[in-house]
Formats: C-alpha cells, structure tokens, sequence
C-alpha cells in the first residue's frame, strides 16, 4: 500500500514539475509584454516568478529537496493569492506544496537515495563505536 502513496506522491511532483517547466519557459521566452497580459500581472512580478517556477521545475523534476520546494511553493502560493487576489495556480502551487512537503518527493525522488545512504553511514558509525 505504501508504494502506491509513494508512486502517486511522485507523479504529482513530476506532472507539477513538468507545469512549472513549461509555464516559465513559455513567459521568459515569450515577449514581455504579452506575458504580462496572460497572466494579469505586472512585469516586475511576472519575471521573477518565472524565475523562480523554472527552477522549482528543475528541482522538483530531479526530486531534489522536495520538502524544501514544497514549502516555497506553499509561500509563493500563499503570496500571490494575498498580493494578486484569489487565482486558481496559486491555490494549487500552495496546496501541493503543502502535500510534497508533508510527504516528500515520493517514488523516483533522489531524497530516498540521500536518506537510505545516510541511513547507512549511521548504521556503520554505530557499528564502529561501541
């Protein structure tokens, strides 16, 4: 049962992922100004959070710090619904964080690997020391 949490956990990471990916490609290659008119917000807001959902897009496609990238997603989240008004990608970023930064990144997630070789190391340092 728990690996099937962990698969859906992952493909919600990976589809947000893939979201965050396009939508800051398509506003940072596209022309600035109609960028500002899909979106509904001023250029010096809309290039930042381009910026910012690219590399939450990288990190969450590698399944790097997802608990980290869930939390900024709930802040960015919750920022833009308190500066921009009510908007549908805001309560989504801000609720999917939070469900990534409950649960982590989920299967095919690098935070598994670096936990199970902490794991590891822990194990060895207590069987080195008596």
């Amino acid at each position: 049962m728990n690996g099937g949490r962990s698969r859906v956990t992952g493909a919600v990471r990976l589809l947000l992922a893939a979201w965050l990916l396009i939508s800051a490609v398509r506003t940072l290659g596209s022309d600035p100004r109609q960028a500002v008119l899909d979106q509904g917000l001023p250029l010096a807001v809309v290039l930042p959070i381009a910026g910012l959902s690219f590399a939450l897009g990288a990190f969450l496609l590698t399944g790097f710090m997802s608990r980290v990238c869930g939390l900024a997603l709930v802040g960015l989240g919750v920022w833009q619904v308190a500066s921009f008004g009510l908007a549908v990608a805001p309560i989504v970023y801000a609720l999917v964080g939070a469900y990534l930064a409950l649960r982590g990144g989920g299967a095919w997630a690098m935070d598994i690997y670096v936990q199970k070789m902490q794991d590891r190391a822990r194990q060895k340092a207590l069987t080195r020391d008596p």
